[in-house]
């Protein structure tokens, strides 16, 4: 299982529109982060392309394709409805004029909201280019399902008052659970999260927030769940990438736009 930062920045991105910060002018590459959305593949067969799922369609899309040289995928989930992590959707176009039809996962929710705004991208046997061509399918929480040999199980989560999904993959016995925007995680939802090998999450910012985990609550959220390497993600301009890693446990680090594991 490999694993691409496609952007780890919170929803305004980095640099802030207007903002002087340190943070905000840094020439640290490290320090630019677009809006999130994550990658989640395996290894290639017989040298064709492998399984490919996006996480998020972030208003930075085409950019982070274009970054990352990526024109194929075999499947893309969402998390939640915020525009940060939507509405970038219609930058598929070009990938599904490649790959055709691509299978969509979300839960009912999630699904009514990007068809009632990309009811476009959701038309059955559409032959000709030009609009993104999806397939829907409704997913439940804490229900897995199967992309090829990943299994995923959806995990709910709170962004403040709404509730998301957090995903946890398996595959070729790796194990990788990425959490963006949390701030409360259920009980139910601690036992499905157990054990990683790779453990995502939000870490806004070192002062406590209303809708998201601060660096404290992510920190004791990794320890909870015994999370074996963790990386924040959907970082503020508070944290400074190098400053802010001098200050984290040997196992947990900082992610950044580019970055790739491999488990």
């Amino acid at each position: 299982m490999k694993l691409t930062f496609l952007g780890t920045g919170t929803s305004h991105g980095l640099p802030y529109v207007g903002c002087e910060c340190a943070v905000c002018t840094s020439t640290d590459p490290l320090n630019k982060r677009l809006r999130c959305s994550i990658l989640v593949e395996d290894e290639a067969q017989n040298g064709e392309t492998g399984t490919r799922i996006l996480v998020d369609t972030s208003p930075d899309l085409r950019q982070q394709f274009l970054r990352a040289k990526l024109s194929r995928i075999s499947a893309v989930m969402w998390t939640h409805t915020h525009n940060d992590h939507m509405i970038g959707l219609d930058d598929l176009r070009p990938v599904t004029d490649i790959c055709g039809y691509v299978p969509a996962y979300a839960e009912a929710s999630t699904m009514a909201h990007l068809q009632n705004i990309f009811g476009y991208a959701f038309v059955d046997d559409r032959e000709h280019a030009g609009f993104p061509r999806l397939s829907a399918h409704i997913i439940e929480p804490r229900v897995p399902f199967e992309i090829d040999d990943f299994q995923i199980t959806p995990i709910p989560i709170l962004h403040g008052k709404n509730e998301i999904l957090a995903y946890r993959f398996e595959q070729a016995g790796s194990t990788l659970i990425y959490a963006t925007d949390c701030s409360f995680v259920p009980e139910k939802s601690w036992e499905l999260m157990q054990n990683p090998d790779v453990f995502i999450v939000d870490a806004l910012r070192w002062r406590e927030h209303p809708t998201h985990f601060n660096i404290e609550q992510a920190l004791a959220a990794a320890e909870k769940i015994g999370a074996k390497q963790t990386y924040f993600t959907h970082a503020a301009h508070d944290l400074d990438h190098h400053q802010t890693n001098l200050q984290l446990p040997p196992n947990v680090e900082m992610a950044y736009d580019g970055l790739q594991i491999e488990l």
